[in-house]
């Protein structure tokens, strides 16, 4: 079991599925774990509550990432609430279904605000905590993204969401050679169909029909996002740097919809 005592953790988009499962595993693997959150404080309590309850150690956050100063107060407040920041884990992410002929600029700018401006200077600020903080045994911290397969295949209506998920992708190409030497590194999580309330509301049936156009039969689940996503934040994956792990049971290697 991987084993991330003494490590603090910030993971935005906490307070709920595939956030929310971030921050249980991460707990659990022994970190202590800011639940970053914008305006749901009953539901990143509950998530907080949780671990705390486990025996871990965790906060809930507000905070509007779309502001780069937001961006600095979060990472300020995870050092005075537990004295470091080691992990970010860049999750928060609006989707909005908008055909590319009717998408206006108003769209864009929330989507690209949160999430590309939001997690570039979470990113940036977490970072330069680690920096001043030094490398430890060459673990000098991880920057992950919730990036998604939308952004490496085109799916229809999702022209200005995959371009910004794309955008994280390549986030995570740039910035891992540019803090590979204090011994940080930087990748993307490259999500598939997720089983999670707003697909569900789109599709009843969503878990099954992913199901049947995914190799390895059954969609994605919370789960198997934030167990790679501790794996990537562990001393095991330090030579994994500036990489996009796709999680999506083998869809996009052909990317038929169901």
């Amino acid at each position: 079991m991987t084993d991330l005592t003494g490590k603090v953790a910030i993971v935005t988009g906490a307070s709920r599925e595939i956030g929310a499962a971030m921050a249980a595993a991460l707990a659990a693997a022994g970190a202590a774990v800011l639940v970053a959150h914008y305006g749901e404080p009953a539901l990143a309590e509950d998530v907080a509550a949780r671990i705390r309850a486990a025996g871990g150690r965790a906060l809930a956050y507000d905070s509007d990432l779309a502001s780069v100063a937001a961006n600095q107060a979060m990472v300020a407040r995870a050092v005075e609430a537990f004295g470091r920041v080691d992990i970010l884990a860049a999750n928060a992410g609006l989707t909005i279904f908008r055909p590319f002929l009717e998408t206006d600029e108003a769209t864009w700018d929330t989507l690209f605000n949160l999430n590309l401006k939001g997690s570039f200077f979470a990113a940036q600020a977490a970072a330069r905590q680690m920096i001043a903080q030094g490398a430890a045994g060459g673990y000098g911290g991880r920057i992950i993204f919730s990036s998604s397969v939308t952004g490496v295949q085109a799916v229809p209506g999702l022209a200005a969401y995959g371009i910004s998920k794309a955008g994280l992708r390549h986030m995570a190409r740039t910035l891992g050679p540019e803090l590979g030497r204090h011994g940080i590194t930087a990748n993307a999580l490259v999500i598939g169909a997720t089983v999670n309330a707003r697909n569900l509301a789109d599709d009843p049936a969503y878990a099954e029909h992913w199901a049947s156009v995914i190799p390895t039969g059954r969609a994605i689940q919370p789960t198997d996002l934030a167990e790679a996503l501790v794996f990537l934040a562990s001393p095991a994956a330090a030579m994994i740097n500036g990489q996009a792990l796709v999680i999506d049971g083998g869809w996009s290697a052909l990317g038929p919809m169901p």
